[in-house]
């Protein structure tokens, strides 16, 4: 009789250690980021921007043969120089990889005329918090009577 409770308080003690030693499935906060981006980025919120961004985050921007790229001062205070602006446009993302410390996004705005595809890069921070620090900002006309493919393979 010892000897059985002696195995169950030895059993329930390694499963106590063992769940909380599990860190679980990679998903949570990095989802709360990416849409609050969006939101951001769809209502011209400065402030929240500031929130999501590391402090050395960055936006590269093609513009003809050339990558423009901006810091996070640049792009709050573009943000907050515009003000409030809502933007006309649908949003959707795809995380394209993940793992414990680093998401790959890909946000897509469809406009009228053309789709802005955001590849989004977080990482954790000291604070083991989800911020972005890398967007790379692609522009992809429409073209009348041609549906776009998508670049991204889905498994």
């Amino acid at each position: 009789m010892k000897i059985t409770i002696f195995k169950a308080c030895l059993v329930g003690i390694l499963a106590a250690f063992s769940i909380s030693a599990y860190s679980g499935p990679i998903t949570g906060d990095y989802d709360k980021v990416v849409k609050a981006y969006i939101e951001s980025h769809m209502n011209g919120d400065y402030k929240l921007m500031k929130k999501i961004m590391n402090d050395n985050a960055a936006f590269n921007i093609p513009r003809a043969d050339k990558v423009v790229v901006q810091s996070k001062p640049d792009i709050v205070g573009a943000m907050k120089e515009v003000g409030e602006a809502k933007q006309d446009c649908q949003a959707s993302y795809e995380v394209v990889a993940k793992s414990n410390a680093l998401v790959m996004v890909r946000v897509d705005f469809a406009y009228t005329n053309c789709t802005q595809q955001n590849f989004l890069v977080l990482e954790k921070d000291e604070n083991k918090q989800w911020k972005i620090a890398q967007v790379y900002k692609i522009f992809n006309d429409k073209v009348p009577g041609i549906t776009p493919q998508n670049p991204i393979a889905n498994n």
